[in-house]
């Protein structure tokens, strides 16, 4: 587990490496200009209420414990900034993620890569954007959960580990659509073989959001993790057409 744990992680230093490679940096520059607009808008956003959402989130009369607490809410409200920004750099950016990791699937088969077309393009965009969409859907009933118990004074000072390992899932869910749904699955379908590689995926996601979490690194994050998941997934799971998937328990 601790392994696979690990290997996952790896496919995220080697998402870095492709797309820093000169016949992907083509692919990869219409994403890392996505994600500079809006990590420009909700830093904006970020440092205009900050102050404010801090003194709502410190309870009343604790102030002798300011100095633990404000770190531990510091922290998830950047988890939440940062939860927010990867959706929304997915769902605008999709279009241009896809076509990235359809070169990053040819590659991996050892196929040349297909010339695609505007209305192609539009319409794999279409696709990857609305997985993020179901993506969103699904965390919905873990979100709120957590956004109350964030809320909750004592109970939140779990909430930063679990919104963790709440977006490293999350992350795992919203790349591997990149190489399974170009086999045609579903998103449930999609869960269910990404529940199968959970340590793997666990890994990778969590590398992902650490590497989104750093300035000017998570400009380039959103493309190098779509070319590591297509990897990943690519390599675990396999790229042929869509396979019979049982139903896995809801996670």
């Amino acid at each position: 587990m601790i392994r696979d744990f690990l290997t996952g992680m790896g496919f995220m230093a080697e998402g870095f490496r492709i797309v820093a490679r000169p016949g992907m940096r083509r692919y990869a520059a219409a994403p890392v200009l996505v994600s500079l607009v809006v990590f420009l808008g909700l830093a904006a956003l970020l440092g205009w209420g900050f102050d404010t959402w801090m003194a709502a989130l410190l309870p009343a009369g604790w102030d002798w414990l300011e100095w633990l607490l404000w770190p531990l809410f510091a922290v998830a409200i950047i988890l939440v900034w940062v939860f927010t920004y990867i959706h929304l750099t997915n769902l605008i950016g999709a279009p241009f993620n896809d076509l990235l990791a359809e070169r990053v699937l040819a590659e991996t088969r050892g196929t040349p890569h297909p010339e695609g077309n505007w209305s192609q393009l539009l319409r794999d965009g279409a696709r990857a954007a609305a997985n993020t969409v179901a993506v969103l859907v699904y965390s919905l009933r873990w979100a709120i959960p957590l956004l109350v118990l964030t809320l909750i004074p004592g109970l939140n000072l779990v909430a930063p580990a679990l919104w963790l390992v709440f977006n490293a899932w999350l992350l795992a869910l919203e790349y591997a659509d990149y190489p399974l749904g170009a086999r045609g699955l579903a998103f449930r379908e999609q869960r269910a073989l990404v529940a199968r590689e959970r340590p793997a995926a666990l890994g990778f996601g969590l590398a992902a959001l650490v590497a989104t979490s750093i300035p000017v690194v998570n400009l380039v994050a959103m493309p190098a993790a779509v070319a590591g998941a297509t990897r990943l997934f690519a390599e675990r799971v396999g790229t042929s057409a869509a396979p019979e998937v049982s139903q896995e328990p809801d996670a």
